[in-house]
């Protein structure tokens, strides 16, 4: 009976000791720098008694840190007991950024169930620097181990290139008679002024984008060019459709640009999609579903057609321009 009543104290004073362990958290990263685009790792540290029962922060609703900094994915928790018979469990989040700045994350904050109360333990807060590379060649210098030498008079390597140039020469002469005389059998013009693509700049973009769709290079794991061809296909409409340098600019620099557009204005959340959708692709290493690649091009075939412009705007457009040389017939002047 003594020895009974030994176990039950000394059970009671583990339990009593075991719920008296302080909990601690704590956040912290591999590096608090990163290059946009670049993936950081955040990891995530608790130690606990046994007893509580502890909730991490859910980031599955919610993956946006901070304004500009954003989890990709979270790892599964790995739980380890430690001197005293505490739980020591992690958590790392995968993070990244795709605008330059100074970003403040909050701190994590963590909910603790106990018997008979609830509370809520904070990390520190994390300062986060997203830096772009710049390279600055003002200043650089080329310098060499070698004084110049001068080449002398070389006959043979001058007679070498006269033949050269002069075979060259027989050979462009061949394909322009034989160019003429195959030309005049057929009775075919041989040159025409009139070359240029008459499509519409829709046109041009809905046709690329119908290969686009209809190739499927997404399928044979060639993510990043798929991607590359959609946005350099919009790139290039919204160059000839708002005349803005789209080349030159970043996705952001483009979807503020043509905030600014009422016809742009109604297609806004496609063109977020499928830009910021790229940008992940192609700098994050991101891997889209699906539904996301299918998504992509029809959103972008959906932002051309909605922001075409009518016959009669291209008309107006058109207005004061050259007119070009026409024959007495009305037809565009070739050449025969």
């Amino acid at each position: 009976m003594k020895r009974l009543k030994y176990i039950i104290g000394l059970l009671l004073v583990a339990t009593t000791t075991a719920s008296a362990a302080p909990i601690t958290v704590k956040a912290t990263m591999d590096s608090t720098t990163l290059l946009i685009g670049e993936q950081r790792t955040i990891h995530l540290e608790v130690e606990q008694p046994k007893i509580v029962t502890l909730h991490f922060p859910d980031f599955k609703e919610n993956n946006i840190l901070a304004n500009g900094v954003e989890v990709l994915r979270t790892s599964s928790k790995d739980t380890t007991v430690i001197k005293g018979g505490n739980l020591r469990i992690k958590e790392d989040l995968i993070v990244t950024s795709f605008d330059t700045g100074r970003y403040e994350i909050p701190p994590f904050k963590f909910e603790a169930h106990e018997p008979g109360y609830s509370s809520e333990y904070l990390t520190e807060k994390i300062i986060v620097d997203v830096v772009t590379i710049e390279e600055d060649f003002s200043k650089a210098t080329i310098k060499s181990d070698h004084d110049i030498i001068r080449p002398g008079f070389n006959f043979l390597r001058i007679f070498q290139y006269f033949t050269l140039l002069l075979i060259l020469a027989c050979i462009v002469l061949i394909v322009i008679v034989s160019i003429i005389f195959f030309s005049k059998k057929k009775e075919q013009p041989i040159l025409s002024f009139d070359t240029r693509d008459r499509r519409t700049p829709q046109e041009l973009a809905l046709s690329s984008l119908m290969d686009i769709k209809e190739e499927k290079i997404w399928e044979k794991g060639q993510q990043k060019k798929y991607y590359t061809q959609i946005t350099d296909t919009l790139r290039n409409y919204f160059l000839e459709r708002f005349q803005i340098g789209a080349f030159e600019m970043t996705s952001n620099q483009i979807i503020e640009e043509l905030k600014t557009e009422e016809d742009a204005k109604l297609v806004e959340d496609k063109i977020s999609q499928v830009f910021q959708l790229s940008d992940m692709v192609k700098f994050a290493k991101y891997q889209p579903t699906k539904e996301e690649n299918e998504m992509s091009i029809v959103n972008a075939m959906f932002i051309v057609q909605q922001t075409a412009q009518t016959a009669k705007q291209e008309q107006e457009n058109d207005e004061g321009q050259p007119s070009e040389e026409k024959s007495d017939d009305g037809k565009p002047f070739t050449l025969s």
